[in-house]
C-alpha cells in the first residue's frame, strides 16, 4: 500500500502554508498603514487643537499675529512652535519632505521621523509651523485622544480573524467539490444496493479517481457474477423440467396398469412430489428474476381495494381458514402489479398455513405510505425468528410438507419484491400470540 502523501492533500497543504503566511504578512502590512495614517490624523488634530487655543488667546489679549507667536514661549507647548513671516518651509527646512495634505494641512516629515504641520493665519500672508517634539510635555498633551480606538491592541484578533477568513476561502472550493464526488459516490453505491449493477462512477478528481475506477470494477464484477448466478438459476429449473415431465408420462402410464390400491398410492405420491419439485422451480426463477437488478418498469395507477379483494377471491386458500379482508378508505396506487401480486400471494398463503381459524388483511394509508398488514392467529414466531424467516430455503421446522415447512421461498420472494417497490416488510408477534406481517409501500 502506497504511503505518499496524495499531491491533492499535498496542494492542500501548500495551499494552507501559503494562505497562513500571506495572512499574517498582508495584516502586519495593513497594521503598519493603519498606525501611519493614526499617527497622521492624531498629529492634525493636536495641531489643529493647538492653533485653536493659541488663536483664541492671541484674539482675547488683541496682540498682532506676528507679536504674538514671535514671542511665544514654545516649552510651554507639547509642539516646537515658529513663525514664518516671508520664508517658506523648503527653505527654513532642509531636511524635511512634503508628506500629504490632511483637512487642508501641508504636513511635512523629518528624516527622524517628526511631523510638521503648516497653518495658515487669518489676514497674514505669514505661516504657522507646529512641529512634533521627541518628548512631549505630559499634563496638557496627555489625554487628547485617550478614546481615540487603538488597533494595535487588536492586532492579533485581527491577525486570527484574517487568517480564519483567508484559510476558509483556500478551503472551500476543494472541500466543495469533493463533498459532491463523496455525495455522488453514496448515490451509486445506494443505486448498486437497489440491484442496479449497471451503475457506474463519473470520473472524479483527486483524491477519488482511484475509488471510482476501483468503484466501477467492482461494479462490472457483481454484474458479471449476478448475471451467471442467474443464468444458473434459470437454466437448471428449466432442465429439471424436461425430466420431471417424463417422469409424470412414466407415472401416468403406470397409473393405467396398476391395479394395486399400493402402487396407486406410490404413483400418487410420485405426483405429488412432481408438482412440489414443479413449483420449487417457478419459484427459483421468480426469486432469481426479482434479485437480478431493479425493476425500471412505471405503474399504473389503479384500485388497491379491487386488487386486493381479487387476489384473496383467487387464492386456493384453505377453506376453513376465514380471511377478514379491511379498507380504511379507497386507495388508488400506481405500483408495478405484478410485484404487488408476489407480495399479496406469498404473505397471505404462509399466514393461511399458519392460522387456526382465521386471517385478518387490513389496508389503510399513513401519511405518504401505505400500510398493509396481515394477521394470523396461529403460533406466532420467535423473536430470534423475526429475520430468518425472509431468507430463503429458511423453515422454522424441520418438516418439508406443504402443511408446516413449506417449501421456503415465499416469504423471500415477497421481500424481494417489496425491496423492489422501494418498502419494507417486518414480522412480529399480536397479542393473542399470532404473527404480523407488516409491509410499508410508499406511495411514489
Amino acid at each position: 500500500m502506497n504511503s505518499s502523501i496524495s499531491p491533492y492533500f499535498t496542494r492542500i497543504y501548500g495551499a494552507l502554508f501559503l494562505a497562513i503566511f500571506t495572512s499574517v504578512f498582508l495584516t502586519f502590512f495593513i497594521l503598519d498603514k493603519w498606525n501611519e495614517h493614526d499617527a497622521l490624523e492624531d498629529f492634525v488634530a493636536d495641531t489643529l487643537f493647538v492653533m485653536n487655543l493659541l488663536e483664541n488667546q492671541r484674539k482675547a489679549d488683541k496682540v498682532q499675529a506676528s507679536v504674538f507667536y514671535n514671542n511665544l514661549n514654545s516649552e510651554l507647548y507639547p509642539f516646537d512652535i515658529e513663525w514664518l513671516d516671508s520664508t517658506s518651509i523648503e527653505q527654513s527646512c532642509s531636511d524635511c519632505f512634503y508628506l500629504t495634505k490632511h483637512k487642508g494641512i501641508d504636513v511635512y516629515e523629518f528624516n527622524t521621523g517628526e511631523l510638521v504641520s503648516i497653518h495658515a493665519i487669518a489676514n497674514t500672508s505669514a505661516q504657522l509651523v507646529i512641529k512634533d517634539k521627541l518628548s512631549k510635555s505630559e499634563g496638557f498633551y496627555h489625554g487628547l485622544h485617550s478614546e481615540t480606538f487603538d488597533i494595535e491592541a487588536y492586532s492579533m484578533l485581527i491577525l486570527l480573524i484574517v487568517i480564519v477568513v483567508v484559510i476558509g476561502l483556500v478551503l472551500y472550493l476543494p472541500i466543495r467539490k469533493l463533498q459532491k464526488e463523496i455525495d455522488h459516490l453514496n448515490h451509486m453505491s445506494y443505486q448498486i444496493g437497489k440491484g442496479n449493477l449497471k451503475t457506474q462512477v463519473k470520473p472524479l478528481s483527486e483524491p477519488l479517481t482511484l475509488l471510482a475506477k476501483t468503484f466501477n470494477n467492482m461494479a462490472l464484477s457483481l454484474s458479471a457474477k449476478v448475471n451467471e448466478s442467474q443464468i444458473f438459476a434459470q437454466a437448471v429449473p428449466h432442465e429439471l423440467r424436461t425430466p420431471l415431465s417424463r417422469i409424470q408420462l412414466a407415472t401416468g402410464i403406470l397409473r393405467n396398469k396398476s391395479t394395486s390400491k399400493e402402487q396407486l398410492a406410490l404413483i400418487d405420491n410420485i405426483d405429488q412430489y412432481i408438482t412440489d419439485i414443479d413449483e420449487l422451480c417457478s419459484q427459483v426463477i421468480q426469486f432469481s428474476k426479482l434479485n437480478i437488478q431493479a425493476s425500471t418498469e412505471q405503474g399504473e395507477a389503479f384500485s388497491l381495494n379491487h386488487f386486493v379483494t381479487c387476489r384473496v377471491s383467487k387464492l386456493s386458500l384453505n377453506e376453513t381458514i376465514c380471511v377478514d379482508v379491511n379498507f380504511t378508505e379507497e386507495i388508488t396506487v400506481d405500483y408495478n402489479a405484478a410485484n404487488l401480486r408476489l407480495i399479496i400471494d406469498n404473505v397471505l398463503k404462509n399466514a393461511v398455513q399458519h392460522a387456526q381459524k382465521s386471517v385478518t388483511l387490513k389496508v389503510c394509508r399513513i401519511t405518504t405510505s401505505i400500510e398493509i398488514t396481515i394477521e394470523d392467529d396461529g403460533e406466532g414466531i420467535p423473536i430470534e425468528d423475526y429475520d430468518t424467516v425472509f431468507i430463503p430455503y429458511a423453515r422454522l421446522d424441520d418438516s418439508r410438507t406443504r402443511k408446516t415447512g413449506g417449501i421456503g421461498l415465499g416469504l423471500a420472494i415477497a421481500k424481494s419484491a417489496v425491496n423492489q417497490l422501494g418498502g419494507e416488510i417486518s414480522v412480529t408477534n399480536s397479542s393473542s400470540n399470532g404473527a404480523i406481517f407488516k409491509i410499508t409501500l410508499p406511495t411514489s
